[in-house]
């Protein structure tokens, strides 16, 4: 792991129990002594203590928080503004099964707008040195919400997918991505829009019937031989994992 300046490993841990806990709090309908076992608390009481301290509020008065500030002024949710942004294209949002791939991954921690594509460039590299060959898949992990988590910690990976497992080495590591059902939405624009879009497709996939948003890590699949941000019209996957109800 990568814990930020100051952090132990189990302050690091206890960090991301919380945040996990607090996203879904924001993103799901269920009871807080749910939300707390499913964290790693042993009891409700223990969840709302250990919360207080890290968000100073109650888990209700944070829901009603995080609700309020995804209001804009004129009373227009970040949905209704996203699906209407000319500065990008979204797709219909569908449900989709997805099979776990393999990946080679480096990871990056610190604000989603501030990766760097050189991440990407280092994976070429790395699959040339490795004599990987056929087209590339590219992905990106996102395993933190920005709404939550400080932007120094939130942590991405830039990944390739890649056809069996291997033993990490240096900066490059080697992980699953679990399969299952996925909310997809397919962005068309440069990746700059892709926070903004993010609006939309979460508020989609909260309202599905049938399914419960679980949310975390987001998956992006890049549709393009080679990530570059300089492309204006790139197409992106935007993959929000789900459960059936």
């Amino acid at each position: 792991f990568k814990a930020a300046i100051g952090e132990t490993p189990k302050s690091y841990v206890s960090r991301l129990r919380l945040e996990r806990g607090a996203f879904r709090i924001v993103v799901h309908d269920s009871k807080l002594v749910d939300i707390a076992l499913e964290c790693g608390y042993q009891n409700q009481e223990t969840f709302i203590r250990a919360f207080r301290r890290r968000f100073s509020m109650a888990p209700s008065a944070y829901r009603d928080w995080v609700q309020s500030r995804s209001l804009s002024a004129n009373g227009e949710t970040s949905a209704d503004l996203s699906d209407h942004n000319p500065a990008f294209e979204i797709s219909t949002t569908n449900v989709v099964q997805m099979r776990p791939v393999q990946v080679a991954f480096i990871r990056h921690v610190g604000p989603y707008e501030n990766v760097p594509e050189s991440l990407f460039d280092e994976l070429v590299a790395w699959s040339h040195q490795r004599s990987i060959l056929g087209p590339a898949v590219w992905m990106g992990i996102g395993h933190d919400s920005p709404g939550t988590t400080a932007p120094a910690l939130l942590r991405f990976d830039a990944a390739r997918v890649v056809a069996q497992p291997f033993v990490s080495t240096g900066r490059i590591g080697c992980q699953q991505i679990p399969g299952g059902s996925y909310a997809v939405t397919t962005h068309v624009g440069p990746y700059s829009t892709l926070p903004e879009a993010y609006g939309a497709v979460f508020a989609r996939a909260m309202a599905l019937k049938g399914f419960r948003l679980i949310g975390l890590p987001t998956v992006e699949v890049y549709h393009t031989a080679r990530v570059s941000v300089g492309m204006a019209l790139n197409h992106t996957d935007i993959c929000l994992p789900v459960e059936r109800v």
